[in-house]
């Protein structure tokens, strides 16, 4: 185009395309949008593409699959003149943020954790040593004693069956003699093993859902194998309690959760510091039950007297076998009474 011409146009307010594949020299003409392109610099970190809004030059972000060949060629953080920019570090994020407070959370907790777990371990290994003791040579002769006690409440009610407090009197007795015989069939090792029905169909719901071999990672194969390892052993000892807590302890483990980035690290450990909660809250209960049972009573006092130089486990011993003997003679003379009638 002339330059004469060019003018005419640019003085009545036409834009002023150039002929394509020539430089655009004249001072007096705008620069097209090609020639903007290449001046101005393009971020990396997203493709833009351009516009005009009168003679003003807008940077607008592309939408994703559109053509980067601006974008492409520059490194991360800089200009495709090689000039940096300011970026948000990854750190400095709300997610990262609340990660981080997070994590300092979980630390805190995992600590308290370690102490109760240690503090447990300590009360089981005081408690157990002298449960077994008490079991072995004072437990299976207060079985002895609650099941003559209620033979001798039966024979009172056999005797006067118009008496309700005897009637009744004779069925509590019934009942605490069949809770200490079912505590001495639980302690003892079971030789043959018939869970019934109910437990079966349970356990197997739980290891259908649980099995090691359904593990799609190496965390999931662990995790899966540590839950069917408490499964089995809940199974083996009848708690159903527990084997229900299993199918729910693996629907929200951290291990469960797929995909890599910060969003996702912040909800395992968030479903970790609920786990250790929990875990805290289980422990606490327990050792309140430990501490308020009798037998941690009972080992308090024994210790207490044995610093003193007097053996009380002895004295429960032959206190209990004097309330044997003694329950006995009334029996058979119960049983007389009741043959003579």
């Amino acid at each position: 185009m002339p330059i004469r011409a060019a003018s005419r146009r640019l003085a009545s307010g036409k834009r002023v395309k150039p002929a394509r594949g020539k430089k655009c020299r004249g001072r007096s003409q705008p620069r097209p949008k090609s020639c903007l392109r290449r001046a101005l610099p393009v971020p990396s970190a997203q493709a833009a593409a351009w516009r005009t809004a009168g003679n003003r030059p807008v940077l607008l972000p592309l939408p994703s699959g559109s053509n980067r060949r601006n974008s492409e060629a520059a490194p991360p953080g800089q200009w495709r003149d090689g000039a940096e920019f300011d970026r948000a570090p990854s750190d400095r994020t709300p997610e990262a943020q609340e990660l981080k407070r997070k994590r300092a959370q979980l630390a805190v907790l995992e600590s308290e954790l370690a102490r109760q777990e240690r503090l447990l371990s300590r009360l089981r290994a005081e408690l157990a040593p002298f449960e077994a003791r008490y079991f072995r040579q004072v437990g299976v002769r207060c079985a002895k004693l609650d099941e003559i006690e209620a033979r001798i409440a039966e024979a009172y009610a056999s005797i006067y069956p118009d008496d309700m407090v005897a009637q009744d009197a004779a069925c509590q007795a019934r009942k605490r003699a069949s809770r200490s015989r079912s505590e001495i069939l639980r302690r003892r090792p079971a030789r043959n093993f018939d869970p019934p029905p109910a437990l079966k169909r349970l356990y197997r719901a739980v290891a259908r859902r649980v099995h090691p071999d359904l593990g799609g990672t190496p965390a999931d194969r662990s995790v899966r194998e540590r839950l069917m390892a408490h499964a089995t052993k809940a199974y083996q000892s009848g708690d159903e309690r527990r084997l229900r807590a299993i199918v729910s302890e693996y629907e929200f483990c951290p291990e469960t959760v797929m995909g890599e980035g910060t969003p996702i690290e912040l909800v395992r450990v968030i479903r970790r510091i609920a786990q250790a909660r929990v875990r805290c809250e289980e422990i606490q209960e327990e050792m309140d039950r430990v501490r308020s049972s009798e037998l941690f009573r009972f080992m308090g006092l024994v210790e207490s007297q044995t610093r003193r130089g007097r053996d009380l486990f002895a004295d429960a011993v032959a206190a209990v076998k004097a309330r044997i003997a003694a329950a006995r003679l009334k029996l058979a003379h119960l049983e007389a009474a009741s043959a003579g009638r």
